[in-house]
């Protein structure tokens, strides 16, 4: 489905069978934030020789079902990397033009009595002046003209910045880079998207839904400050009570009523008359005071195997039903993460989110390589929650200092205390029976550490066992279990050699059986080099196919290539049957084309097809067993007198 180049050159294809493959790619898009892909690049790509350019390799991905371009960008940075077992890949992180804004500092400016439209163009004349002419960017779509007594000041920040503190944070607005006609252009909208009829509903494209809520943000009653009357004697600050009855606040009386009184205070640095000042506080208790809202949901998009849907994509409003939880309304999609494997299944983000910018967080998380699910990030915060509210209670316990350690305790005297911290030479441990211990939890001199619970965001070691050694994670990163139960999602390997068995599943009795499955087959063998119940190699063609885009029916060849095919129950196929040996069976033996083979072609019930052909073909009636070939011929003897 997605097709990605680097430099205009094929880094990955659709095809399976291309070894222009990536290992892993995601998209991660969202409203008012720097477009991200990030990649993994395996050794048997042609590409993987090619030299890597941070800021200077273009990427572009293209989903080739819509031909629409879904990411376009630099490569941010990359890294080079060898498993333990000798793996080679390559990782790389890009960031969408967008980030270009990142790259170009405002000096302190103020600019009085501006549009957005001014303003954003003299932003740019700025940005354009001071970077290479690939990163030149125009203004392009503006719809919002609001804003234009208040002044702006510029200081120093980066023009991403600068647009997020005097445009989107005070007056709201969506920004995106698009290319036309191979030059980059910023768009400023009220709302980036389209309304979609596609819904979003419970059984029939929405997997997981949780919804949160925050009412941090609330403020019932608004102090706002402007600029700094003295900056060089106090902090006062401009406030609004020469236009306020002399009063400093501002009440939403509404949200009073709901929430109460909370006070808070807003800086607008930039205003310096008091008139100005109020209307922006008024304004700013207008936008902020709602509770906000945000979905986050695992969904289906069906576009990509039904052109009777729309696809999932930033920005756009979707009808959203799910009667269990009561939602009937129609939501923005602010976020979305795919997956080039599973485009058909995106993580999605809707909800009241459009006001937040990024803080460049592409930047500072590309070294994250390793993100929390959702519900371990529940855990981790309830543990954090449950430790804080432990020690919060604790301020009543008594510290004592010997000559050579510290104890922390429920009573003063070591003899008579329960809960013992314990800090010495040797370590630090807490014991909850005693001086003496046993210390159930501890940090030790040789480098141990014990504990019955450890709750954390990543835990990270060369190597894991459990008790009774039936979970062992090795330090090659092999991992030994006792079993291995999967429910309601799948298994996913991958391996860089197409007849390398990735599963084997072996039976060691007085036969010995093994089953290995690898990316071009399936074999059953045996210790004998006996026949087998089943010996049957699958061939890559069947994967070829599966994946073939005229959708014709999956066609496979059991080939018996150094025993026989048995089975107790029915062969049957539209296709041919062949075997080097036999071919027997306790059910029929049928087929729309020939049947085959080297050895013996048996059956306890009927045998049919197109062709038959054999070494000898023989057939059972009356408990007796009748060699075909030999009836066959005494019955022309008898009737012409010989010579077929």
């Amino acid at each position: 489905m997605y097709r990605i180049t680097i430099n205009g050159q094929l880094l990955h294809e659709p095809d399976t069978q291309s070894r222009y493959r990536l290992s892993s790619g995601r998209i991660d898009d969202e409203v008012n934030q720097i477009p991200k892909f990030t990649f993994r690049l395996p050794v048997l790509n042609p590409r993987y020789e090619d030299e890597l350019n941070d800021r200077k390799d273009i990427i572009e991905v293209t989903n080739t079902l819509t031909n629409e371009v879904e990411f376009e960008g630099t490569l941010l940075t990359h890294t080079d990397s060898m498993t333990s077992a000798g793996k080679l890949t390559k990782g790389g992180v890009c960031e969408g033009y967008l980030g270009y804004l990142c790259d170009s500092i405002q000096p302190y400016h103020t600019y009085e009595n501006n549009t957005v439209t001014e303003f954003l163009t003299a932003l740019l004349a700025v940005h354009n002046a001071n970077v290479s002419q690939d990163k030149q960017i125009s203004l392009g779509l503006c719809n919002i003209s609001g804003d234009n007594t208040n002044s702006k000041t510029t200081a120093y920040r980066n023009t991403l910045e600068e647009i997020k503190v005097n445009l989107i944070e005070r007056i709201g607005g969506e920004i995106r880079i698009r290319k036309v006609n191979g030059s980059l252009v910023l768009d400023f909208m009220d709302k980036i998207g389209s309304l979609s009829t596609t819904k979003i509903q419970l059984a029939d494209n929405i997997k997981e839904l949780s919804v949160d809520t925050d009412s941090t943000n609330i403020i019932t009653r608004l102090i706002p400050l402007g600029y700094q009357l003295h900056p060089e004697e106090t902090a006062e600050r401009l406030t609004i009570a020469s236009v306020n009855s002399d009063c400093i606040y501002l009440d939403d009386s509404n949200a009073i009523a709901q929430f109460g009184i909370i006070e808070g205070t807003v800086i607008f640095d930039d205003i310096t008359v008091a008139a100005n000042l109020k209307t922006a506080g008024q304004n700013y208790l207008t936008n902020n005071n709602r509770i906000r809202k945000a979905y986050e949901a695992q969904v289906l998009d069906l576009s990509t195997i039904d052109s009777a849907y729309q696809p999932v994509k930033c920005g756009n409003t979707y009808p959203f039903e799910n009667e269990l939880i009561g939602i009937d309304e129609d939501l923005r999609v602010m976020r979305r993460t795919v997956d080039i494997y599973k485009p058909y299944a995106p993580t999605i983000e809707i909800g009241d989110r459009a006001e937040r910018i990024t803080d460049i967080a592409t930047r500072t998380a590309q070294l994250i390589e390793y993100e929390l699910p959702k519900q371990k990030l529940d855990i981790l915060a309830s543990a954090k929650s449950t430790a804080t509210e432990l020690i919060n209670a604790g301020i009543n316990g008594h510290v004592v200092v010997n000559g050579n350690e510290i104890l922390i305790m429920d009573t003063d005297d070591k003899t008579t205390a329960t809960h013992v911290w314990r800090y010495n030479l040797g370590g630090w441990g807490v014991s909850h029976n005693g001086y003496a211990g046993p210390y159930t939890m501890a940090a030790t001199l040789n480098g141990g550490f014990v504990a019955d619970f450890i709750t954390a965001g990543v835990l990270r070691g060369l190597e894991i066992v459990n008790g009774n050694n039936t979970f062992h994670v090795h330090t090659d990163g092999t991992v030994d279990a006792a079993a291995l139960n999967i429910t309601g999602g799948s298994m996913h390997v991958l391996t860089n050699n197409s007849n390398y068995s990735v599963i084997d599943l072996r039976y060691s009795g007085q036969r010995s059986y093994q089953n290995s499955i690898s990316p071009s087959g399936i074999s059953v063998t045996d210790n004998t080099n006996q026949t087998v119940n089943t010996a049957a190699q699958i061939f890559s063609d069947i994967i070829r196919t599966l994946n073939s885009p005229d959708q014709t029916d999956p066609t496979f060849s059991v080939v018996a290539s150094t025993g026989a095919v048995t089975t107790k129950s029915t062969v049957s196929a539209q296709g041919n049957i062949s075997s080097q040996a036999a071919i027997s069976a306790a059910g029929n033996i049928t087929s729309q084309s020939a049947i085959s083979a080297a050895g013996n072609i048996s059956s306890q019930a009927t045998i049919s097809g197109d062709t038959l052909h054999g070494d000898t073909l023989q057939f059972e009636w009356n408990g007796n067993t009748y060699n075909v070939g030999t009836l066959i011929s005494t019955l022309w003897n008898e009737v012409f007198g010989g010579g077929m």
